[in-house]
């Protein structure tokens, strides 16, 4: 299995049956193979990674948000599980398991990495945790003569905080051979040319993509400037009656110098750094079908959470708005389990328990995996931020805060969310019997989620 991660990548941007970016290489890959409709477990990069590694929900460990961790050596792992299965497990890229606090070196974290399951890792941070972690990339930087140009290039966008510096749109000034996809994109063809041929292996390629900054270079940069990209959603007008502490009307008010001009130009740059990756996909598959147990080989494809885009008149993630829980999944399973007609879910999908399932089953039968049993959704899926829960059922999403309804869409006649339904009189389907259950399960998870198993202390949160 090859299971090529991204960060940031919003589901609706990457819908082969609804395409607002031509990507051919990952559209070729779910021709041949399985989309669905799939939810992050967090709208933030740690608590969403926790839970994909341990299968679990991250609030069973007391996180449920963004914060500089170091994920204890003895959790549970569904990459432990494979690799005890007889995998051999490898990690090239990003993982965010380990705090990316200034000084570390990631490298140092190799002992962390083995006894959570992987047999090798070459890892790097993120674009904002590499203005101060070291690793293998940072490395190549300072062989190149671009180590400090870079370090200082970040540190004008997000050294001022939250200020349109951090999201101005201009291209990197790294040669493009050391920009961060694209290297990690050499490195993973490089270990695909040396991986063993004969057990079966994960090789999970972890992009650091398209996470800001918004520096696309060329030749990919500008390729959409006059492309016709469907505009940001404005604010709705419920947002300014929802409770003080609702995350979302919190988010809004860290926004207020954002401007039309400056969303529509990162929306620009972040379809241009969509096909940037495409592309890489393209050179990894090539590298794929090199190998003699290429039709042995299956590719899944998601993402951590989205990217909003200025949806609402936000950026980044941290809300339970489409934009930002909504990630890609995509499935081409191998020659050797067969490839029929595509196969597209439409119920929404978890994607923590997803992953769940899909290692199981590669475990028990590494050769005889039927794809179509993951396909089935467990609903409702439950994601979850800070002190509150998202419910999704069908096309009916409703967020709990400290398991009390706080907001509530139809996204089936509303699908960019402009209608509070819960101060709306037409609309009470969220009353129903099937809703007063998962209401009654928002509140049982809040509970649960006060009596984590494991809670971390003294948790720094990350800028």
């Amino acid at each position: 299995l090859v299971l090529i991660t991204f960060d940031q990548w919003r589901g609706d941007w990457c819908d082969p049956e609804a395409p607002i970016v031509d990507l051919p290489n990952i559209f070729g890959l779910a021709r041949d193979g399985w989309s669905a409709r799939c939810y992050a477990s967090s709208p933030q990069c740690v608590p969403a990674r926790l839970g994909w590694t341990t299968g679990l929900p991250a609030s069973r460990f007391g996180v449920t948000t963004h914060r500089n961790i170091d994920v204890p050596p003895d959790v549970p792992s569904i990459v432990r599980e494979l690799r005890d299965a007889g995998w051999w497990t490898e990690l090239v890229g990003k993982s965010h398991l380990t705090a990316h606090v200034k000084g570390r070196d990631l490298r140092d974290e190799s002992r962390r990495m083995c006894d959570l399951g992987f047999e090798r890792v070459l890892e790097i941070a993120g674009p904002r945790g590499l203005r101060h972690v070291e690793c293998a990339l940072t490395d190549a930087w300072r062989d190149a003569g671009v180590f400090d140009a870079q370090r200082a290039d970040l540190e004008r966008r997000y050294g001022g905080g939250r200020e349109p510096e951090s999201w101005a749109v201009r291209p990197t000034i790294l040669p493009l051979e050391l920009y961060p996809d694209i290297w990690l994109r050499h490195r993973a063809e490089e270990r695909l040319a040396a991986l063993p041929s004969d057990r079966p292996w994960l090789l999970w390629i972890s992009f650091v993509g398209p996470h800001e900054p918004f520096d696309t270079p060329p030749p990919w940069a500008g390729r959409h400037q006059d492309a016709d990209l469907p505009p940001a959603t404005t604010e709705p007008r419920w947002f300014g009656r929802l409770p003080r502490r609702s995350s979302a009307r919190q988010s809004r008010a860290r926004w207020d110098r954002l401007t039309t001009d400056a969303i529509a130009a990162c929306r620009r740059d972040y379809a241009d750094q969509l096909q940037l990756l495409d592309d890489q996909i393209g050179h990894l598959v090539a590298a794929i079908d090199r190998r003699e147990d290429a039709d042995r080989t299956a590719i899944a494809i998601t993402a951590d959470h989205g990217e909003l885009l200025g949806d609402g008149g936000l950026l980044y993630k941290g809300t339970f708005l489409e934009g930002a829980v909504r990630v890609p999944w995509i499935y081409r399973p191998s020659l050797a389990e067969g490839r029929d007609a595509p196969l597209r879910t439409t119920a929404p999908i978890e994607i923590t328990p997803l992953l769940r399932r899909c290692f199981d089953a590669l475990a028990a039968s590494p050769t005889q995996t039927d794809v179509r049993s993951w396909a089935v959704p467990e609903e409702p899926v439950v994601c979850e931020f800070g002190d509150e829960l998202m419910l999704v059922s069908g096309d009916r999403k409703l967020v709990t805060r400290r398991g009390r309804p706080d907001w509530a869409t139809d996204l089936a006649t509303d699908p960019t969310e402009r209608r509070n339904v819960i101060t709306d009189d037409r609309w009470t389907w969220w009353t129903d019997a099937a809703w007063r259950a998962l209401r009654r399960r928002g509140r049982l998870e809040w509970k649960r989620r006060r009596r984590s198993d494991w809670r971390l202390e003294d948790l720094e949160d990350v800028a």
